[in-house]
């Protein structure tokens, strides 16, 4: 019997670091408001980060272990949801749900462990660059930075939320593998990147190119010019970043492949257009908090404000790192020079660049940077109580983090300056608000902005027949209609990305299903797969049924990028198991024998 399980526990507090009970501690005003039994529904995400779990349920349910449909999009016609927003945040929202909570308090569950997990993530980053102490500093500003909390509690966008706890880990993975290549720590690297990628699309493509230019600042700094060394770290890095988007094919690869079957167009334009959402350079001093909207021009019911205690913390950083006397300053400079060139492109000064950026359209917000900043300025804040360099001072002097001490009291600021600023609009939960129904209200409240279409569909949707059936029993009963001849039709089955029906037909007739065609849906008749077609105006399933009681059947299948996808990502999680999981039981075999 191995004794390694009993020699942790026993020595769990000295395993684990004492700060990070710090961390947890100082983190708790940050998520202690969603202890209420209210919500916050006025805030801009929040009624569809509810619903979109409701929906992401459904479809689990349904028998789809990787979900990609939601049936009740666009007045209960689906829409491809999940095939183009990553879903690994509401992969573990839906694990909490299983276990016995509402949906809403499923995601204020999240939303109190991805706060902890940012901070915890930023402290283990930061206590590697700078030290325990610069650790603490670091984690309580990235908690506490004004667009964290706007995240939260005015935009409400949760799997964006979540995202901004992965960052510090794929920073911390990548400059741990530069620092010294091994095929483990490439592993590691590759499973950061790969869960940041399934965790939110958008914070993937803006945070990749910086974190490119971070791990070619590292290999130049290390290798010191030497080709070999150049070469070895870029094969290394190279390798971890392939690995990890392999790791999450099942999703980019349909997201690509895919996307030309919806109408993207609508999710680009409007008052989605980047153009309208450039961010002024007063907006980011600004101290004014709103719930309200962004929108053009420089006046906003919406904070841009980097924080003005964050950015005094990191003007005394300045001084501190400029004077070359602390631990990695050459890497406090990095981000320092970083956060200013973040600022410039969300201002209007960078609309040139936006508008050659390929990406540009997909990110959408150009303030979406601000959660660059937010993990910018906290390493520049922490790096304030950073240790001596060695080769400048050889007796370096932690201060530890007691009352009264420097670490102690610079958190403390913080969170008083940022504190107002954790309070929500609150409202109660309504019951709608967990049902099917609250989809098709919010596509009510602005047809255009809202109700999604695929490639075949001619016209938006402004109703559809299911929308009485929503508002009356709060989810549909009826999924198909005869559209030709004559006979009845019963629903057998409704869930997440399938339908069963029973058409008794006095003569060959026409059903079509309320949801809209899209590449993976099968029809079969009495068992066996038949031919359907999609019809105007709104793209809708349609197939020939003879004569005569049928079962027929609706379901949403595979195709090939999302096969091609589910092998690869399978392949490479196999591969990082075996580069991290294999290699790191050799690891512990060998610290235990001897």
């Amino acid at each position: 019997m191995s004794l390694r399980p009993l020699y942790f526990i026993s020595n769990f507090p000295r395993v684990v670091d004492p700060k990070i009970w710090l961390v947890i501690l100082l983190s708790i005003f940050a998520w202690a408001p969603l202890l209420t039994p209210a919500y916050f529904f006025q805030a801009h995400d929040a009624k569809h980060s509810i619903f979109f779990l409701v929906e992401f349920d459904q479809t689990f349910r349904d028998g789809y272990l990787w979900p990609r449909w939601s049936p009740d999009f666009s007045f209960g016609y689906g829409y491809p949801l999940f095939n183009l927003y990553a879903p690994l945040a509401f992969y573990l929202a839906e694990i909490i749900h299983l276990l016995g909570f509402g949906f809403v308090t499923s995601i204020k569950i999240m939303y109190v462990l991805a706060t902890v997990g940012a901070g915890l993530s930023m402290y283990g980053f930061a206590r590697r660059l700078f030290g325990p102490n610069s650790g603490v500093l670091a984690a309580v500003v990235y908690m506490y930075v004004p667009f964290h909390l706007v995240e939260i509690f005015v935009r409400s966008a949760f799997a964006e939320f979540v995202a901004l706890a992965v960052i510090p880990l794929v920073f911390w993975a990548f400059t741990e593998l530069i620092a010294g290549p091994s095929p483990r720590r490439t592993g590691l690297a590759a499973l950061a990147y790969g869960i940041l990628v399934l965790t939110h699309h958008s914070t993937f493509f803006t945070f990749s190119p910086f974190l490119i230019i971070y791990i070619l600042c590292l290999i130049f700094a290390k290798s010191k010019l030497k080709v070999k060394e150049i070469g070895r770290g870029t094969v290394y890095a190279g390798s971890a970043g392939l690995l990890g988007l392999a790791l999450s094919a099942i999703y980019l690869v349909p997201l690509i492949t895919e996307m030309k079957f919806i109408k993207i167009e609508q999710w680009t334009s409007g008052s989605y257009n980047y153009l309208q959402h450039f961010v002024y350079f007063s907006q980011f001093f600004s101290p004014d908090w709103g719930y309200g909207y962004a929108g053009p021009g420089p006046i906003d019911d919406f904070s841009y404000q980097l924080g003005i205690v964050v950015i005094s913390l990191m003007s005394f950083a300045l001084i501190v790192i400029l004077s070359r006397r602390i631990r990695h300053y050459g890497t406090a400079l990095f981000f320092l020079v970083a956060t200013m060139a973040t600022v410039l492109l969300m201002s209007p000064l960078a609309e040139p660049i936006w508008q050659v950026l390929p990406i540009a359209s997909l990110v959408q917000f150009p303030w979406r940077l601000l959660g660059m900043t937010a993990f910018t300025m906290a390493l520049v804040a922490g790096s304030l109580l950073a240790l001596p360099n060695p080769s400048r001072s050889p007796q370096p002097s932690i201060l530890e983090p007691a009352p009264g001490s420097p670490v102690f009291l610079l958190s403390l600021g913080v969170i008083l300056a940022s504190f107002s600023y954790t309070l929500p609009q609150y409202t109660e939960v309504p019951a709608w608000s967990e049902q099917p129904l609250a989809v098709v209200n919010w596509d009510k409240g602005s047809i255009v902005d809202r109700v999604g279409m695929v490639s075949v569909t001619d016209e938006q949707p402004q109703t559809s027949p299911l929308e009485g059936e929503y508002l009356e029993n709060g989810y549909p009963t009826t999924v198909a209609v005869l559209v030709a001849g004559q006979g009845t039709v019963e629903t057998l089955h409704h869930g997440g990305a399938s339908e069963q029906v029973r058409v008794q037909a006095n003569e060959p007739t026409t059903l079509q299903f309320y949801t809209y065609d899209y590449p993976g849906w099968q029809v079969s008749l009495d068992g066996q797969p038949i031919a359907h077609r999609h019809e105007p105006p709104f793209g809708l399933v349609t197939v020939e049924v003879p004569a005569g009681t049928h079962l027929v059947d609706l379901q949403m299948g595979t195709t090939l990028p999302r096969t091609l996808g589910l092998i690869i990502s399978a392949t490479a999680l196999l591969l990082i198991n075996g580069l991290v999981l294999r290699l790191d039981q050799s690891l512990l075999s060998s610290k235990f024998d001897n």
